[in-house]
């Protein structure tokens, strides 16, 4: 073999100097490629050299995929957990966050999709009985549901359908301002929540006719509400009625200036003995309870966990408003709600006050009485006052702010509400 002649069998390591001499290998080489021999030993070279390029190839997979995927690197147990960065509501790591909106949103999605098919298949139903006529069933009964969070207009819905001959007016709760004088509902005043629930108001909303379930103050939030009522929705659609389950939200601003205002108009103190904030969520989640570890604790914006579970608190109140309510409206829709109520009714309208849209042919039926309104000038409210009492519950109403906003969307976008806007 010529002097110039590299032989390929021999391994890459020390095969040359830098001079370009051959250099022969070292610490017992020679040995070892002669117990192997030469052709073997080349092969066991080139695998040994493989072995450690396909190491720093998965090194530097690992160390990426942990640089630009984290999330992605703990699920498949290969880094560890982020350190979390608490923001105003303890957003954990971002990339998890991001994963878990864009979940929410495609759920969201899809819960809206349903609604707009079903809509759809109302109005084709509807529009296919009008045109034929033939075939029509009556329903057994029509329910519903409607979940009165305090002062958002819901005590002029009830007073409304409560005048009214063919509405039955069901209530579900418990205070201490139902009197023996009110009827059947002071009876189930002190029971538990289950027997007035499973007892009184189920068999009364089964039977034929219009009812108006109204729950209020005293009883479950939707938290454990939602279960009770898609169970009772299944139950009713099966016996033949139609459902409808609707609640009422305000600016939150707006509504803890009037409740503040209302409590020491009925001789009671101000908000601040039990006011905890985001009055809203905290009802629409838990009625009377109001606060719940967990769930929605007391101090919301306190330390860390305390501010992860205001976040999902307000998923879960989101949740909530779009998966259990047929129809969300804001107080500002408040009439239009109320004749919407009406459509669903099928209720003959109050002919001394009825009157058409100008821009729409929908019929609009007497306004609403408003129950429980103030006049804050009477009250000793001066703009003074009003700036002094908004400016005190700007701070504490971050999360119905935000739930306020998605219920105003909602409103805005429902169809039976647009059709009887003035």
């Amino acid at each position: 073999m010529s002097a110039g002649h590299v032989d390929e069998r021999q391994p890459l390591i020390g095969r040359v100097e830098e001079s370009g001499a051959h250099r022969a290998p070292q610490l017992g080489e020679d040995a070892g490629r002669a117990k192997m021999g030469g052709g073997a030993w080349g092969v066991c070279t080139r695998v040994t050299v493989c072995a450690v390029a396909a190491m720093g190839l998965i090194g530097a997979a690992y160390r990426g995929l942990n640089h630009h995927h984290p999330a992605t690197a703990v699920l498949l147990g290969l880094g560890d957990v982020p350190t979390v960065d608490a923001g105003l509501l303890g957003r954990a790591d971002e990339a998890m966050h991001r994963a878990d909106e864009r979940r929410e949103t495609a759920r969201l999605a899809r819960v809206d999709a349903r609604r707009a098919e079903r809509r759809a298949g109302k109005k084709e139903s509807a529009n296919h009985d009008e045109s034929s006529n033939a075939h029509h069933v009556e329903p057994k009964c029509r329910l519903l549901f409607y979940y009165h969070v305090p002062k958002t207009g819901g005590g002029s819905i009830v007073r409304y359908f409560h005048e009214s001959n063919d509405v039955d007016v069901i209530r579900y709760e418990s205070t201490k301002y139902i009197t023996p004088a009110m009827g059947e509902i002071y009876t189930w005043n002190s029971a538990s929540h289950d027997d007035h629930w499973d007892r009184y108001v189920v068999p009364q909303a089964m039977k034929p006719g219009n009812h108006l379930v109204v729950e209020h103050w005293g009883r479950p939030g939707m938290v454990e509400m939602g279960a009770r009522v898609a169970d009772l929705r299944q139950k009713a659609e099966n016996a033949g009625c139609e459902v409808m389950t609707s609640t009422t939200l305000r600016d939150p601003i707006d509504r803890d200036v009037s409740d503040d205002v209302f409590r020491r108009m009925h001789g009671g103190k101000d908000a601040g003995i039990d006011y905890l904030g985001d009055e809203q969520t905290r009802f629409l989640l838990l009625n009377s309870e109001r606060a719940r570890d967990g769930v929605a604790p007391r101090d919301l914006y306190g330390d860390h966990r305390a501010r992860v579970e205001a976040e999902g608190a307000l998923r879960a109140a989101t949740r909530i408003l779009r998966d259990d309510f047929d129809l969300v409206a804001t107080i500002d829709d408040l009439e239009a709600q109320k004749d919407a109520f009406v459509d669903f009714f099928k209720l003959e309208r109050r002919t001394k006050d009825v009157k058409k849209s100008a821009e729409t042919s929908a019929e609009k039926s007497e306004p609403l009485g408003r129950e429980h309104a103030i006049d804050y000038a009477k009250e000793g409210i001066d703009a003074a006052r009003m700036k002094e009492l908004r400016a005190k519950f700007e701070r504490s109403n971050d999360l119905d702010k935000q739930l306020y906003r998605i219920a105003a969307e909602m409103s805005a976008s429902d169809e039976r509400l647009d059709r009887h806007r003035a």
